[in-house]
């Protein structure tokens, strides 16, 4: 009975063994013949937005790791719908990679059919994550975010905050603050970051909400105040700047800006597997890191399809639900 015991005890280990190698080779298998022709990165912004340089930095490193040509096609419009819907038809092959970010969930809850779901995709990794920046023009008697919000909450609808766009981060950001401060802000929409800043400096709006990168400048002038950074954490460019939380007293404020690419359902996962493990080597370059650094981002936590699966299906879920609770639409 002993000796019985003890063979079927070895047949199980046996057992667990094989299986185990036989996952570890499936997770290691490569795509045959891929790739063999060129890939194409579609971004969803014109050339010189974080979006469309993150492309490119990835691009030439990716090309020289896989042996074939890895061109940057540029498909902008309608709030990035266009580049997306493109991508989603597109053969799930391997061959056409979109580059996306936040709109990627944003826009499904925010456009009565913008023509793609979240379901036509795969992740594939996160390039990057960053937050943005509450700023105020330097004329205005706003010195903290706890000043802001006083004031917000003894003059209710009297205070405008600027963005880059109707369902833009930055008008997400704004009305999730307003939202979880219990105050009335105005959105005032505009088409990107620089023309909201303008007007902040000039004295047409009192608060922007807006990248690090295009804010950065004017802080070092003096002709913006910047109050808090979105993110959960302080950000190393600007380290005595304090968060929402830290400024607002909103302990559970965490936004980001983030960048990652996606591919169409369907694609095989020993692909999407491949083209993963070689950005996340591009990327632990610091030479790369250091260029993703000056798009205001940084890049660890997203690495993995996985990862980075999970991170967009929250962050899906949470504009979902703050949509939803305002009644926002694109023409909002």
């Amino acid at each position: 009975m002993i000796e019985k015991k003890r063979r079927f005890a070895a047949c199980v280990l046996l057992a667990c063994s094989l299986a185990a190698i036989s996952a570890s080779a499936m997770a290691d298998k490569k795509p045959d013949n891929y790739p063999n022709q060129t890939i194409r990165i579609v971004s969803i912004l014109p050339p010189g937005g974080s979006v469309d340089s993150l492309a490119r930095i990835i691009s030439e490193p990716l090309s020289q790791k896989l042996g074939q040509p890895v061109i940057v096609e540029s498909r902008p419009g309608a709030g990035g719908n266009i580049a997306t819907q493109a991508v989603a038809r597109s053969k799930p092959d391997g061959y056409t990679v979109l580059i996306s970010a936040n709109s990627h969930t944003i826009n499904p809850w925010l456009f009565k059919n913008a023509g793609y779901s979240l379901d036509d995709f795969e992740p594939v990794i996160g390039l990057m994550r960053g937050p943005s920046v509450i700023s105020v023009g330097a004329g205005t008697p706003y010195h903290t975010l706890k000043d802001l919000l006083d004031a917000a909450k003894a003059h209710p609808g009297t205070i405008a905050f600027g963005s880059a766009g109707n369902g833009s981060p930055h008008h997400i950001f704004g009305e999730l603050l307003a939202q979880k401060a219990g105050v009335d802000l105005v959105h005032i929409p505009y088409r990107g970051s620089g023309p909201s800043i303008i007007d902040a400096i000039g004295g047409q709006i009192p608060v922007v909400i807006s990248s690090l990168v295009a804010a950065t400048p004017h802080f070092q002038s003096g002709r913006l105040r910047p109050l808090a950074v979105t993110s959960g954490r302080r950000w190393p460019s600007l380290p005595d700047l304090p968060t929402v939380a830290e400024a607002g007293g909103i302990a559970d404020y965490d936004q980001n800006v983030w960048i990652g690419f996606f591919v169409p359902k369907g694609t095989p996962k020993e692909i999407i597997g491949l083209l993963s493990q070689n950005v996340a080597a591009i990327m632990e370059n610091p030479e790369i890191q250091a260029r993703i650094e000056k798009e205001g981002g940084l890049t660890e936590g997203l690495e993995t399809p996985e990862k980075f699966g999970a991170f967009v299906q929250n962050e899906a879920e949470q504009a979902g639900r703050l949509i939803k609770a305002l009644d926002l639409t694109a023409g909002d």
